[in-house]
């Protein structure tokens, strides 16, 4: 999902909007990584949470992450990710040991 808030930054200092790609992935069948998003959002970083309901661990990685390989989150954990270039979040992809486990995702918009 992307939100678009709108904040007023200061008084006097008028309105600016920006868009987030904030959401969550859930792996329904373990062993079969999902693209953590299907059209393009380009981030200069990204955040990754596993759900601290999951029963097992998530993997995060590109195209050939699985349920075994990848960078591990434990349930609750997290990461921070942050790019020297934009980067598309089409590129990302998580899998999971354990069926229906999640993991939230927040990026900062370049």
């Amino acid at each position: 999902d992307v939100l678009s808030p709108v904040r007023k930054t200061g008084k006097g200092s008028g309105w600016w909007s920006m868009s987030l790609p904030i959401g969550t992935v859930t792996v329904t069948a373990a062993g079969t990584r999902v693209q953590v998003v299907a059209s393009g959002n380009a981030v200069s970083a990204v955040n990754f949470k596993a759900r601290l309901s999951n029963a097992g661990p998530v993997y995060i990685g590109d195209s050939t992450v699985s349920s075994t390989n990848g960078y591990r989150l434990e349930p609750g954990e997290d990461i921070t990710i942050s790019f020297r270039e934009v980067v598309d979040l089409r590129r990302f992809y998580i899998d999971a040991a354990t069926n229906n486990d999640r993991v939230d995702y927040a990026g900062v918009a370049a």
